[in-house]
């Protein structure tokens, strides 16, 4: 906006006011240097760090180049940015507006320190977001106490058959992990039977065949999956489809559930007790609509 000026007497400072000036109301007023994020395509980002309980700011680098954003429809930039602090999982920082294409994801800090950084992952082409019935693919970092690692969840690899989901439980402790098969009974498990062992830091895979969400409301299948010394510790994951989680995409047919034991920071209470594990569909919630 022009001010007027009342004089023309007024000293030359006052007149240096009067000046026209255009300033951002937050970011730059023109791109700063990086990869400018546009566009539908929508990733779920879980990190799984422990920090500081005070805040620190992070951002997303794009094969090598800080992400920026349009802040307004005004032509205003910044650069993508998020706040994190103490034990981070279960909290999808997101990831948006990526070219299509095979690309690297890293989180650094605002000092350009990395914290985390992805292999090679895929983003599908534009119009696959169209369809919100779709999965949304999803990459978990972790960052703590030794623990660097990356793992990338590409929903197009699913066998085809949508009354199953393909589940991969990734063990970071040092003991043995065992996976259940139980009847839940108007909330209460039943009648497990073994699915398979995890074994220390390794992966156990297995196909799930679900049960519709509107003809399971008192009895379905869950996986229990829990510590073989003290299956307190643990994490459910109901097997049942047509869940009520719009953000994630309507389905989660190939899923990582990554066990990484009590938070090291912190203990942090979820529906269905203290974290245990993390899915790359559900965070701490348990699968398909049922907390």
């Amino acid at each position: 906006m022009t001010r007027a000026c009342p004089s023309l007497l007024l000293p030359l400072l006052a007149l240096a006011a009067c000046a026209t000036e255009r300033k951002p109301l937050t970011g730059y007023d023109k791109p700063p240097p990086g990869i400018i994020l546009d566009g539908p395509s929508r990733m779920m980002v879980w990190a799984l760090f422990a920090l500081p309980p005070e805040p620190q700011m992070f951002r997303f680098r794009f094969d090598g180049q800080e992400t920026v954003i349009s802040t307004s429809d005004e032509g205003f930039y910044d650069y993508y940015e998020f706040q994190l602090q103490s034990w981070t999982g279960g909290y999808n920082l997101g990831f948006y507006g990526g070219s299509a294409g095979t690309h690297v994801l890293e989180i650094v800090d605002r000092a350009g320190q990395s914290w985390a950084k992805s292999g090679p992952l895929t983003i599908p082409p534009d119009e696959y977001f169209s369809d919100p019935s779709i999965q949304y693919p999803a990459v978990i970092f972790t960052h703590y106490e030794g623990q660097l690692g990356s793992w990338f969840v590409d929903p197009r690899g699913q066998d085809g058959d949508a009354a199953t989901d393909e589940i991969t439980v990734t063990s970071l402790i040092d003991e043995d992990v065992v996976v259940e098969r139980c009847l839940i009974t108007a909330g209460t498990r039943t009648s497990c039977t073994p699915v398979g062992t995890v074994a220390p830091r390794a992966d156990f895979s297995t196909v799930e065949r679900l049960a519709v969400l509107a003809m399971a409301k008192d009895d379905h299948q869950a996986l229990f999956i829990h510590l073989a010394s003290d299956a307190s510790q643990s994490y459910q994951r109901d097997l049942v489809s047509g869940g009520s989680y719009p953000d994630f995409g309507a389905s989660c047919q190939v899923e990582r559930i990554i066990v990484h034991g009590m938070p090291p920071s912190a203990v942090i209470y979820t529906q269905t007790g203290k974290a245990f594990a993390l899915s790359s569909c559900y965070g701490y919630a348990t699968g398909a609509g049922f907390n």
